[in-house]
């Protein structure tokens, strides 16, 4: 199901600088990835990253028993990236289809044209409003180019 259209109105919380990232996830069925905007370090030793999984995504579903994610942070001028993995859905799809990725060490793909990426083992999940929340110790991580992250603006994904 693709992401309803938004208002076009201007709203204060598209203004909370942000990244953006594909995340990719594992459950013992089938493998997915989807668009974030919501990812942050929450700790340094060990690190330990955050993703929030909206409700409506398919790899929300996912999110109960995938065992292991991978935050891949994108590049300046991958808006094209971030559109196609937030505007189609992995129920309709395999959104990974047409990319080049590598397995990582638990198997789940890594993106191979990205600015760098972390693979994470989860250690906790919660529900908090419309989003699950996945908080995962980093098992694998590398910066595969220079280059500066990608930074969310909402006029991109409009």
């Amino acid at each position: 199901m693709p992401i309803p259209d938004m208002v076009e109105e201007r709203r204060p919380e598209w203004e909370i600088p942000s990244g953006v990232f594909v995340v990719t996830l594992n459950s013992p069925t089938r493998v997915n990835a989807f668009a974030a905007g919501w990812v942050v370090r929450v700790s340094e030793v060990p690190v330990m990253i955050q993703v929030a999984v909206w409700d409506q995504n398919y790899s929300h579903e996912l999110t109960e028993d995938c065992d292991h994610f991978v935050v891949q942070i994108l590049q300046e001028g991958q808006q094209s990236v971030a559109r196609h993995f937030g505007r189609n859905s992995g129920r309709d799809m395999d959104k990974l289809a047409g990319f080049k990725s590598h397995p990582g060490v638990s198997g789940v793909p890594i993106l191979d044209d990205c600015l760098a990426y972390l693979e994470c083992e989860v250690v906790f999940r919660q529900t908090f409003g419309d989003h699950k929340v996945l908080v995962g110790r980093a098992v694998n991580s590398s910066i595969q180019r220079e280059g500066r992250a990608l930074i969310y603006n909402h006029a991109d994904y409009q």
